[in-house]
């Protein structure tokens, strides 16, 4: 009968545990009566900022103990390797990832930057709208077809990760579609319908290689109506899986956790692409005729390889790390007038959540000059 048997809760404790187990709740217990014990003698401050800040509220809802124990955390003496374990440990026990970065569940993590709202943020998106019309006319002026690329939102797309954590923001963005469907003179592709769930990395904001594969796909069908179809010989090599680290990993730290308390490294394989041009071999190499001018998401994940394979053509790379909304683009306006003349297309590729981003000085003075 079931009754003769034991319940697993009535099991000792320890060896359910297992001796790996037993040592993690050993070094949890030992880092955290550290940082009580530092408290106590040195974080005096950090005490009694907790005490003044407390309400009635957080005695009744728990936060009054997660306050403790980040007061805990942090009044540990600071060095590299024990800023990583405090970080691993901050995680694990308390699901924190620190203040830019969010925890999902199952290691995935969300930027902020994507799920705060600001109170400029409706105001900064009607902005992007007088600008993106702008920047059309303008690129309909040079000659070139535009081909506008909005990436949306990680927390958009692998909505059923966020495990607690409302995306609110992301729904806000979507309703600059409706600015994007009235586009005219450019081509909008719309990467939402049968993304290759979850074409984002876990532990960076980016989206994966299949991600980045089937965007380049999704432009290519767009840019196959193009008059001259792509000539060169394109040939993707794909190489070895190689470790990576993502970048809110770095951003939290925990790239510096110890692996037990850490999200495991992704694994992305290494690509490039051989390319033999269309021509003889005493004919003049011509300029690569499609600009990509994009943020950093242009420049991960094996996007421009993946691009100039389903293109069949080469294309010439201006993207920005921390380009943002029309950084990559605007630096090309105004700095590669000549490639822009020989463009037949230029690809503008931008992150959704950079719709509610401050103005950039660059944005700003290109808004003034286009009145």
């Amino acid at each position: 009968m079931d009754d003769a048997k034991p319940h697993r809760d009535s099991l000792p404790v320890f060896p359910i545990l297992g001796r790996r187990a037993m040592i993690r709740a050993l070094l949890v217990l030992a880092v955290i009566f550290s940082g009580l014990a530092a408290v106590l003698t040195r974080g005096h401050q950090a005490l009694g900022e907790v005490l003044s800040t407390t309400t009635a509220n957080d005695l009744t809802n728990g936060r009054f103990a997660q306050k403790i124990d980040k007061a805990v955390f942090g009044a540990v003496p600071r060095s590299t390797a024990l800023d990583g374990l405090v970080t691993g440990l901050e995680y694990r026990v308390l699901g924190d990832a620190g203040p830019q970065v969010r925890a999902g569940c199952g290691d995935w993590l969300y930027s902020m930057e994507e799920l705060r709202a600001e109170r400029r943020d409706r105001d900064n998106m009607a902005l992007r709208a007088e600008l993106l019309e702008r920047l059309v006319r303008t690129i309909k002026q040079s000659g070139a077809r535009l081909i506008i690329v909005p990436v949306p939102d990680k927390a958009d797309q692998v909505g059923d990760k966020l495990c607690g954590i409302t995306a609110t923001q992301s729904r806000l963005r979507d309703q600059f579609w409706n600015e994007l469907a009235h586009v005219e003179d450019a081509v909008v592709v719309d990467l939402r319908e049968n993304w290759p769930r979850p074409g984002y990395w876990k532990t960076d904001t980016h989206w994966d290689q299949a991600g980045a594969r089937f965007a380049a796909e999704r432009i290519a069908q767009t840019a196959a109506r193009m008059p001259e179809p792509g000539q060169d010989a394109v040939r993707l090599v794909e190489g070895s899986m190689q470790q990576r680290t993502g970048d809110l990993a770095k951003l939290s730290g925990l790239s510096d956790a110890p692996h037990a308390l850490a999200p495991a490294p992704e694994q992305e394989r290494e690509v490039k692409v051989d390319i033999a041009r269309s021509g003889g071999l005493l004919d003049d190499t011509p300029e690569p005729s499609i600009i990509l001018a994009g943020s950093s998401f242009s420049l991960n994940s094996g996007f421009l390889e993946y691009l100039e394979t389903s293109l069949s053509r080469e294309v010439v790379q201006v993207s920005q790390r921390g380009g943002g909304f029309a950084g990559a683009l605007l630096e090309t306006l105004e700095k590669r007038t000549g490639s822009l003349a020989k463009a037949k297309a230029v690809i503008w590729e931008w992150p959704m959540r950079s719709l509610v981003s401050p103005p950039s000085d660059a944005e700003k003075s290109f808004m003034r000059r286009s009145k």
